[in-house]
């Protein structure tokens, strides 16, 4: 029966039961375990799954639309709802999809991402559309070595996402494959036990039967969830603060333009911000061997200009003192470089690539800056060392990671919405 519920929402999602009951859009989320303890084999199969399923579906931006994110130690958005417009750049997607064979499974973070970016209007998300989530797995909730958190830890935050996504309008199915899945988390993950699917083999997936009562089931559930507002672009018009940005600009960047990735991701943020010298003011610091305050707070007060002086910023070389980063924005934050500690929050955002060349004392200026009175955050890409960030931030949800460069995009509003908070 478990299976029938599967094939039941294959139906749904392709479009068949679309047409004939239930004539809503909608925006259907995949969130795709890729950890190593899936045989490739298998994952080849869950991918052919995904695939299959997708074949008979109506995709259009007025019809259905799809999107997916993949995890493991690492989370790797796949495509948003408005990546392709067509079934064949859906269907291509999806075949592409990686296996990156991480050592945890960190579905926290998975649910956490297809809350923050996945079901936004900026990606693609729609405010009339029944929105569902397809949660595959083959075990359960492990933060491994990628967090510093325990494994109950990790389960507890898992259900809490997956609450807040149900709690904002998202039917949820959770797909568990093999002995390993924990039945408990699959229930706290789903909208209810007629949306647990558990199979015995990854085989068992490609099975084509239905149901007509289970097309029922599966067409009420998505007809009577709420449909709230779909997530805005963040906007923080009200936000008063000094804000200094410190950007990674040494060796491992690899090039200007990769560079420029780091800019425009800035500028976004800052774009989103009331600047003025009332308001928020802008500082930014570029660091590598040394480090190089490129805008002092009491000149980032327009923000037309504040956004063409950080574009032109130009590439460098060399290691990463992050420690200086620091050092140089403690001083920044002066009232003597147009900072007003005491009163406004200050905030400085460091976003780095790799670890601190010297770590003992980026870690000593850090908590120089946070004794006095700034807020931490701090973004990783690809090389940089998560432990050490969490360390330098002032709490765990003022970190952010992402796999590569270009996809700094994808948390531009998660991140717009802490330092709005």
């Amino acid at each position: 029966m478990r299976i029938l519920h599967l094939l039941v929402l294959s139906c749904f999602v392709a479009g068949y039961l679309c047409q004939r009951i239930c004539l809503k859009k909608a925006d259907i989320a995949f969130v795709v375990d890729s950890s190593s303890s899936i045989w490739p084999p298998n994952f080849d199969t869950q991918v052919h799954f995904l695939y299959d399923i997708l074949s008979p579906f109506d995709i259009s931006p007025t019809k259905t639309q799809v999107a997916a994110v993949s995890y493991s130690n690492v989370i790797r958005p796949q495509f948003q709802f408005n990546t392709y417009k067509d079934k064949t750049g859906v269907l291509g997607a999806t075949q592409n999809i990686i296996h990156t064979k991480g050592d945890a499974t960190r579905t926290y973070k998975a649910l956490e991402y297809m809350n923050d970016q996945i079901f936004t209007s900026q990606n693609g998300a729609r405010n009339d559309a029944i929105k569902i989530a397809v949660v595959t797995t083959d075990g359960e909730t492990n933060p491994g070595g990628a967090d510093s958190y325990t494994k109950e830890e990790g389960k507890k935050m898992t259900l809490q996402q997956a609450q807040r996504a149900k709690d904002n309008g998202v039917y949820v199915f959770a797909v568990g494959v093999g002995k390993e899945v924990n039945d408990q988390e699959l229930l706290g993950i789903a909208s209810g036990p007629e949306s647990v699917i558990k199979v015995n083999t990854y085989e068992e997936l490609r099975e084509n039967e239905l149901q007509d009562k289970l097309i029922d089931l599966t067409c009420e559930a998505g007809e009577n969830t709420p449909l709230p507002p779909v997530t805005p672009n963040v906007q923080c018009e009200k936000k008063k603060a000094d804000i200094i940005f410190a950007l990674d600009q040494s060796t491992s960047i690899g090039s200007q333009k990769n560079f420029s990735i780091e800019l425009d991701f800035v500028n976004y943020l800052i774009k989103k911000l009331a600047v003025a010298s009332d308001e928020t003011r802008i500082g930014a610091v570029v660091f590598s061997d040394d480090s190089e305050r490129r805008l002092e707070l009491r000149d980032g007060i327009n923000r037309d200009s504040v956004v063409d002086t950080i574009h032109k910023f130009k590439w460098g070389t060399g290691n990463t003192y992050m420690d200086k980063a620091f050092a140089d924005m403690r001083e920044g934050f002066l009232p003597a470089k147009g900072g007003r500690p005491g009163l406004v929050p200050q905030i400085a955002v460091l976003l780095t690539d790799g670890s601190a060349t010297d770590p003992y004392t980026a870690a000593s200026e850090a908590n120089k800056l946070k004794n006095n009175g700034v807020e931490i955050f701090a973004i990783g890409v690809k090389g940089a060392d998560r432990n050490a960030l969490e360390t330098y931030a002032n709490r765990p949800r003022n970190v952010f990671f992402v796999d590569e460069l270009i996809a700094l995009n994808t948390i531009s509003d998660a991140v717009l919405t802490e330092l709005c908070t």
